[in-house]
């Protein structure tokens, strides 16, 4: 009954002008920021010519769709070579569909079923049609929510594919002897659990199981894993103009956990939470760059032959 109220007020416009113009964009457009196409094909030909690794596009028969959210594509354009470059090495097929790169759900977001289960479709019938075993969604909490345990419920039926958060298939090809590393970070750093991540998804385990490969001075804050504190901007709300201040009086308690370890160097696994934690560190004043997790690991990678001509 509540769901229903909720979906109701949403659906008759009482929702935050950001999530609703988010939720219009991503289902007329595809994207909540309203990236489209030919700005992903345009960080595809920047890739290529940078690094000689190229994405594949459409492509029938790979083993793992990869989804990207928006805040990668226009932020963090870093996270795409770093899984061009971790699939080179892995030896593994992979691909991105044209008419469904976008992971982020903001049905999920905005409370409203008919909406996610839309943009959960959209997924379901790119990846079947392309006939891929697994979806790896990116690092962004609320794509993994709604794809990997919202999505089957809204459509009304199973996959014909796994989905996956990429730090599991980051820990399965670690666990395979498919990902070759050398070197550690040496800086004294900790990990932020995003919520939808950690405390709904169980992923947990892996996130560490990568740092303590790659990182010789990585710190746990007092409260962690399922009992991570919030970056503060999740649930939609960095897409909330008005809760700004509410926002950043949040981040006092991520800030407290980070002065109690004094670390080097914030890492997490969450695009949104990657952004809400830049703004607070900024507006506190405190000089600790952010990092992605799967950006970091692809830093320590070996090199073969191949890459290095």
């Amino acid at each position: 009954m509540i769901r229903k109220i909720r979906e109701g007020f949403a659906a008759a416009g009482h929702a935050p002008e950001g999530l609703i113009g988010a939720s219009t964009r991503a289902v007329e457009i595809g994207s909540p920021m309203g990236v489209k196409l030919p700005a992903v094909m345009a960080q595809i030909k920047h890739l290529r010519d940078n690094t000689g690794l190229d994405v594949p596009v459409d492509a029938k028969g790979a083993e793992y769709l990869v989804l990207l959210s928006s805040m990668e594509i226009m932020n963090f354009p870093e996270y795409l070579e770093a899984i061009a470059r971790i699939m080179h090495q892995a030896g593994k097929t992979w691909t991105i569909a044209s008419n469904a790169f976008e992971a982020t759900n903001s049905g999920i977001q905005i409370g409203v079923s008919d909406i996610a289960r839309q943009l959960v479709l959209r997924v379901v019938e790119a990846a079947e049609g392309l006939g891929v075993k697994t979806v790896i969604s990116p690092e962004c909490g609320h794509a993994f929510t709604a794809i990997r345990w919202d999505g089957a419920n809204l459509i009304g039926r199973p996959y014909k594919f796994e989905v996956k958060h990429i730090l599991e298939v980051l820990d399965e090809f670690v666990g395979q002897g498919l990902i070759r590393t050398e070197g550690m970070e040496e800086a004294r750093l900790t990990y932020h659990d995003p919520c939808q991540i950690a405390r709904k998804g169980g992923v947990v385990k892996q996130p560490r199981n990568l740092l303590n490969r790659i990182a010789s001075n990585f710190v746990e804050m007092q409260d962690t894993g399922e009992m991570n504190w919030c970056c503060g901007g999740g649930g939609g709300v960095s897409a909330n103009e008005r809760a700004d201040e509410l926002k950043l009086t949040a981040f006092n308690r991520k800030k407290a956990q980070l002065q109690a370890l004094g670390v080097d160097t914030l890492v997490t696994a969450c695009a949104n939470c990657r952004l809400t934690l830049e703004e607070g560190l900024e507006q506190n004043e405190m000089d600790i760059p952010v990092v992605g997790l799967t950006e970091m690991l692809a830093e320590y990678l070996v090199e073969d032959d191949k890459e290095k001509a």
